[in-house]
């Protein structure tokens, strides 16, 4: 068999039931040449379980990625999924966020070398979040954005429309559209010449500014894909930046293109 054109990486931790709607949606969708590679920081056996299940049942090859849980770690466990698979398009998303069933087409369509493409979510509150249904999912209600509508602040309503026609208006004339963790691609090769993440960013909040600063820095674009790739995002609260000033800094306007610490590992050997 050919490899798989596109690979879906999905970033989890815990919350299996979300997930579950997460692979449901990737069961929708109308582009199929993908495969699924889960990157997860540290989830337990229920975790291990879920993915099971989904292996037997899904059509399209879907690899598990883990290690322990020693806090987050996403930029670490995400590089490993990555070296597991084999699409040549990768596509990130998260583990709490529902996919349109355009979603992955959308973004193979869109795709250029040297160009990533990042979209947005909508951002749906908690008492929406806890009553969603695979149903829900499966049946495409989840896409009207009279289903959502009364549950999503105003700023995120307009990232649920699709719209096509409009490609880029947001960031179309920008080569620097900030990358959204949970939603944006590029290509393998791409992403292997600036060595993944950085993997000493092990706490959240930097490691897609970093990435999107190296992949300029490199000589990429970064692209808007808003009104395309559309996805919903599942309530989790608001947690904690743990960055101050001097590593936003550090890892938001490093100079650097390539990581000495992503993928590619130093060798110790060489380093004596």
């Amino acid at each position: 068999m050919s490899a798989p054109a596109v690979t879906v990486v999905i970033a989890v931790y815990r919350r299996v039931e979300l997930l579950e709607l997460v692979l449901t949606s990737l069961e929708r969708q109308s582009f199929t040449d993908f495969e699924i590679a889960i990157a997860d920081d540290g989830s337990g056996p229920e975790m291990a379980e879920a993915v099971r299940r989904w292996q037997a049942r899904f059509s399209r090859p879907l690899l598990h990625a883990w290690h322990e849980d020693q806090g987050f770690r996403k930029t670490i466990i995400v590089n490993r999924a990555v070296t597991l698979s084999v699409g040549g398009h990768l596509v990130f998303v998260d583990g709490d966020c529902i996919l349109h069933h355009r979603f992955v087409e959308r973004h193979y369509l869109r795709r250029q070398p040297h160009q990533a493409l990042s979209g947005r979510r909508v951002m749906m509150d908690a008492e929406l979040t806890g009553r969603l249904t695979v149903g829900d999912v499966q049946g495409g209600r989840i896409e009207s954005p009279s289903f959502w509508w009364r549950h999503a602040k105003a700023h995120d309503r307009r990232n649920g429309f699709y719209l096509p026609a409009l490609y880029g208006w947001r960031g179309w004339f920008s080569r620097d559209y900030a990358i959204l963790g949970s939603n944006f691609s590029l290509s393998r090769e791409d992403f292997l010449s600036v060595n993944g993440y950085d993997e000493r960013i092990v706490a959240r909040g930097m490691e897609d500014v970093n990435l999107r600063r190296r992949l300029l820095n490199a000589g990429a674009h970064t692209r808007s894909i808003a009104h395309e790739a559309l996805q919903y995002h599942c309530d989790h609260g608001v947690g904690v930046f743990p960055h101050d000033a001097a590593s936003v800094q550090r890892w938001g306007e490093t100079r650097e293109a390539w990581t000495p610490c992503g993928i590619v590992k130093p060798d110790p050997e060489g380093a004596r």
